[in-house]
């Protein structure tokens, strides 16, 4: 039986002590590539925020890897933010090496070698040296999950990964996705609306509903959008096929 890294239970989470979503009941097992979804203002984002320690739930508890969330202390997870958040005054180098320079002893000109590994396994081998505004906003993305990967954490926070690429693009950071699970054996917890990415990397997932406040499905999402009986399910998924179909449509 896999081991759970991330548990969820009773969870409760809002802002200025108003419950956005309540009572939330999940496990993340080791190896999943989890998918929290849900429409536009469900809490998806601000679900991923308390599981990495940046809030403090209003009521419930989390743990990730048998621990409540913390900043503080060494991470033992990587998270990619939906810009990417580079420092652009950094090359992508610089950006890699900077968790290696605040939580290590290494010495610098391995910490330099350890970077450049890192950008030339998410595919940016060549670009050490080029500023964020240098590169496109997939190529930046790439960074960002490189930077994520500088620790060797065993767990993987990702926010809107594919978050205004285009197509192609996007197929490439799923492949990139589903590459450091299967082959790292990285854990991965991933906010998404892109049917596309949840069909091609996506093995479990919970879908959130605004009006419920809560979780209304969990499971492999392919099963869900095939045999739910749920409305609401079904909704999320006809909407989420309508918008990716429109974008290719755009591009």
């Amino acid at each position: 039986m896999s081991r759970v890294v991330v548990e969820a239970r009773g969870l409760t989470v809002g802002w200025s002590g108003e419950p956005l979503l309540e009572k939330l009941d999940f496990e993340v097992a080791s190896g999943d590539v989890f998918a929290i979804l849900g429409g536009s203002g469900t809490g998806k984002s601000t679900l991923l925020r308390h599981l990495i320690g940046l809030e403090a739930p209003l009521g419930g508890t989390i743990e990730v890897n048998g621990e409540p969330p913390s900043l503080v202390g060494r991470p033992r997870h990587g998270v990619l933010f939906q810009s990417g958040a580079l420092f652009g005054s950094m090359s992508l180098l610089e950006n890699v090496v900077l968790p290696l320079r605040h939580w290590t002893d290494v010495r610098e000109p391995e910490r330099r070698e350890i970077a450049a590994a890192k950008l030339r396994l998410v595919g940016l081998g060549g670009f050490e040296h080029y500023m964020p505004a240098e590169i496109s906003g997939g190529m930046k993305k790439r960074a960002g999950i490189a930077r994520a990967l500088a620790l060797d954490p065993e767990l993987l926070f990702l926010d809107e990964p594919s978050a205004g690429l285009d197509p192609v693009t996007s197929s490439h950071l799923d492949d990139l996705i589903l590459s450091l699970n299967q082959n790292l054996g990285v854990t991965i917890v991933i906010v998404t609306h892109e049917l596309h990415s949840i069909f091609q990397v996506v093995s479990r997932c919970i879908l959130l509903h605004r009006e419920r406040r809560g979780i209304i499905a969990t499971g492999d999402p392919r099963e869900l959008a095939r045999t739910s009986t749920d409305v609401r399910v079904r909704e999320f998924f006809r909407s989420a096929d309508a918008a990716g179909r429109h974008a290719g449509n755009a591009q």
